[in-house]
């Protein structure tokens, strides 16, 4: 498919070079096709490599979908924080987007429409999530916005301090942030996480099914 093509191309030569460096003939060279048939699908630069921040949300997402169908206690806040940390270690677009790295992506995460949408459904899902986990037992707090500050603030404290702690290896940090927010978010002896993991994945399913939307 033409527009999955151009697609890798996109992430390739954002992955190397970093958005500003970047023109939409190049990316129609690497991708096999004229520059017309890059604008058939996106309107302009900015919309292009918003989809390819999309198209990487929406397989993280899938991923971690696919862990908790396979585990229900993946939604446990200490199981989830550690996945997602791992996970986004090993994507250099999902990392730069978490650690806001502007050599990167310059302005494409704050200024495309697929940006916002990410970190829209992202603060929506968030709050979601703890609404059901609170439900079920499984949060020690009453979900409020300090509180999603406070877990935030964890989970992105860890992805700042990495590159300044070499000594500790990728898992060894996320043992770090799994033990933090197991000992500041969760009550000591948590319920079956069974029936929230049933609605999470519903939360995850609309969510994916948006970003999905966005795409060619």
């Amino acid at each position: 498919m033409k527009a999955a093509r151009i697609l890798d191309a996109a992430e390739e030569l954002l992955v190397s070079y970093g958005y500003r460096r970047i023109t939409v003939d190049e990316v129609a060279r690497r991708a096999g096709v004229g520059k017309g048939t890059v604008y058939l699908y996106w309107p302009s630069k900015l919309e292009l490599f918003g989809a390819v921040l999309t198209r990487d949300a929406a397989r993280l997402v899938a991923d971690q979908l696919a862990a908790i169908r396979a585990d229900p206690a993946e939604v446990l806040p200490h199981r989830s924080m550690r996945w997602v940390f791992v996970a986004v270690m090993a994507r250099p677009l999902s990392r730069a987007w978490v650690t806001t790295d502007i050599a990167l992506l310059g302005e494409l995460a704050a200024q495309s429409r697929s940006g916002m949408l990410f970190a829209g459904g992202k603060r929506e899902t968030t709050d979601r999530y703890l609404a059901v986990l609170h439900k079920h037992g499984l949060l020690l707090d009453t979900p409020d916005p300090l509180l999603a500050h406070r877990l935030a603030a964890a989970v992105t404290g860890s992805f700042v301090l990495g590159p300044l702690t070499p000594e500790f290896d990728v898992e060894a940090q996320a043992d770090a942030l799994a033990l933090t927010v197991r000992r500041a978010f969760e009550p000591a002896e948590p319920p079956d996480p069974s029936a929230a993991a049933g609605e999470i994945s519903g939360l995850y399913e609309d969510w994916l099914s948006e970003l999905r939307a966005e795409l060619p």
